[in-house]
């Protein structure tokens, strides 16, 4: 429908609903309805908000800058505002005579020394490292790990039980039977696994290399730098809230299938006239320019909505919105029903703790 319905229209609409259509019932039901507008809003305002920065750039030399635009005053620069307010934009400028070639000062020749292994290739290490099996527990029932042999024995140590001997071994140190523990065979402790006892071992972050590829000029040992400036466009999305009183919980997903209107606004524009006026002043106060705005993207959705009452239905309020080709009918409980139920409920709690309290007697 292009228009909002007229009051004829939702009449007939209501009493088609209730099963009594005809031009009679329609004049009876308008001596004893009461039709206000309720319209629905649903507004964004989005709003591209410009900053600039400068700052000092590098890359690894050679590096083309030729596409990007040049400025000599970023604050004078005019960059162009960006076509769809709703997305985030990134200019990238160049300052005019900041362009060099400078060596790297970071490494020599495109190679950093390895800070790991200071340039050796080779990082050191404990040969050897305490047993984790035996950690709490004596490396050999026998001798503790002070060695001995059956030849010169140590002197005995008092005898102890041992918990698991199916899991010792015979011991390196004083050559016992079945006394040690399976992991350092009676030394209390075992090669480390990454240099196999030698106390060192290949650099795992060079490689053995010693240095490494310097990541400020990729290697290359010279680096392009200049000076740069950024002009980010960036969004920032406000809701504005509708007028009161909004829709009841009830109806609020039936009005998704409504036959909404749409108007989309850019910078300086007004809302359209057609918008009810309680619409059109939400909007434009929260209109007014931002620092920094460029652009801006304003999304409206509002949808005819009337509510009615009728003196003989006190117990449901009838709500009226245009859908497809014609009008939805969306009957909502009323005040005098809700409050009829609150009160039916508070007598009940009441009944049931009277009940409880004179059982417990």
């Amino acid at each position: 429908m292009a228009d909002a319905p007229s009051d004829e229209e939702i009449l007939a609409a209501v009493a088609e609903h209730l099963g009594r259509p005809g031009p009679a019932e329609r004049l009876r039901l308008a001596g004893t309805a009461r039709i206000s507008g309720q319209p629905v809003l649903e507004c964004t305002i989005t709003r591209s908000v410009e900053s600039r920065a400068e700052r000092e750039r590098s890359e690894p030399a050679p590096f083309d800058l030729s596409r990007k635009p040049v400025y000599e005053d970023l604050d004078a620069y005019d960059a162009a505002g960006p076509k769809n307010p709703r997305k985030h934009q990134t200019l990238e400028l160049v300052q005019t005579g900041t362009v060099r070639e400078v060596s790297c000062v970071k490494c020599t020749g495109g190679r950093q020394q390895c800070l790991k292994c200071g340039g050796r290739g080779l990082t050191r290490c404990e040969p050897d490292v305490p047993c984790p099996n035996c950690r709490n527990v004596t490396s050999c029932t026998k001798c503790r790990g002070k060695g001995g042999s059956r030849r010169t024995p140590v002197k005995p140590v008092p005898p102890r039980k041992v918990k698991r001997p199916g899991e010792r071994v015979d011991c390196v140190v004083c050559e016992t039977p079945g006394t040690a523990c399976p992991g350092c065979e009676g030394r209390g402790h075992t090669l480390c696994r990454k240099c196999d006892g030698r106390g060192e071992y290949t650099c795992d972050r060079c490689g053995g290399k010693g240095h490494s590829t310097c990541g400020a000029c990729a290697g290359r040992g010279l680096l392009v730098k200049w000076r740069g400036g950024t002009i980010t466009h960036t969004p920032h999305a406000e809701r504005v809230p509708g007028p009161e009183p909004s829709p009841p919980l009830l109806l609020r997903r039936r009005l998704h299938g409504g036959a909404w209107r749409t108007h989309v606004l850019s910078l300086d524009q007004s809302p359209p006239e057609e918008l009810p006026a309680s619409h059109r002043s939400v909007i434009e106060a929260r209109l007014g320019r931002r620092e920094g705005e460029v652009a801006r993207h304003v999304s409206i959705k509002w949808l005819p909505l009337a509510r009615v009452e009728i003196e003989e239905e006190v117990n449901r309020v009838f709500y009226v919105f245009p859908e497809g080709s014609g009008l939805s009918v969306v009957p909502v409980p009323s005040r005098h029903r809700v409050k009829r139920a609150a009160v039916v409920a508070a007598a009940c709690l009441a009944a049931l703790v009277l009940v409880l309290i004179v059982a417990a007697r």
